[in-house]
């Protein structure tokens, strides 16, 4: 089972250096699949309208940001991804990462309604006492589940709820400048996100890491790239019971 991603941001924070500046642009350059580009001069952004997807380089991170573009599995990201792990720690010459993190968006299709899949998000993740539908809420319109947790050396944000279309802008935060090609920014949600299922459980998946040396960021990625799949499709297999497709 995959579980269809729609968005992933990969960014890396190291400690600033004035010696980054002469290197901004040569390192930029290097790294190829974007054909379009934006500068502060301080920072640079390089961009693929086609796949809505960027990285940016700045005194103090890097970030690699895939913008609402279905991928049913992680091997367009880890295109993309590995030239800037191989190339840019060692161009700039970091050997330290204050703090690595990786952050998926996943929804899974389901066919019943909105408000059937908040009664099951609600039964599966809440213990509804009498004294909670007495006291506190006797049935939910919307549902979510948080929780942050430790595993693997790692540090893990998890949310899960039940989704709509229309909600696609408050839940993915789209930045339709950096990612999105000139003559679609200004077009309206429902019309630029169309094929976003109508109703969807979402799983939204931040994994990072504190002091993490330069040698050991591909591990992470691969790892913590595991732990997402993981987490994902054992969610999917506990909410909805098997695999659902939905239109």
């Amino acid at each position: 089972m995959s579980v269809t991603s729609y968005k992933t941001v990969f960014r890396a924070d190291y400690k600033p250096s004035l010696g980054f500046y002469p290197k901004l642009f040569p390192v930029a350059a290097e790294l190829s699949g974007y054909k379009d580009w934006v500068t502060t001069g301080l920072a640079v952004t390089l961009q693929n309208f086609d796949e809505r997807c960027s990285v940016s380089l700045a005194h103090n991170f890097f970030v690699y940001v895939r913008d609402m573009k279905r991928q049913d599995d992680a091997k367009f990201d880890n295109t993309m991804i590995q030239p800037v792990i191989e190339n840019v720690p060692a161009r700039l010459g970091i050997d330290t990462f204050q703090r690595l993190g990786l952050r998926c968006w996943f929804l899974q299709a389901v066919k019943m309604q909105f408000e059937q899949l908040v009664f099951i998000v609600n039964d599966k993740f809440f213990l509804q006492t009498k004294d909670i539908k007495e006291g506190i809420c006797r049935s939910p319109s919307d549902a979510a589940y948080a929780v942050h947790f430790n595993e693997a050396g790692f540090k893990v944000r998890l949310r899960v709820g039940p989704m709509k279309r229309e909600e696609v802008e408050a839940q993915f935060l789209p930045d339709r400048n950096s990612n999105f090609a000139v003559r679609e920014r200004a077009l309206p949600s429902e019309e630029l996100f169309g094929d976003i299922p109508e109703v969807a459980l979402l799983m939204d998946i931040d994994i990072s890491s504190i002091e993490i040396k330069s040698n050991e960021i591909a591990k992470f990625f691969e790892n913590s790239q595991a732990l997402q799949t993981k987490l994902s499709e054992n969610i999917v297999k506990y909410v909805l019971g098997v695999p659902e497709r939905g239109k």
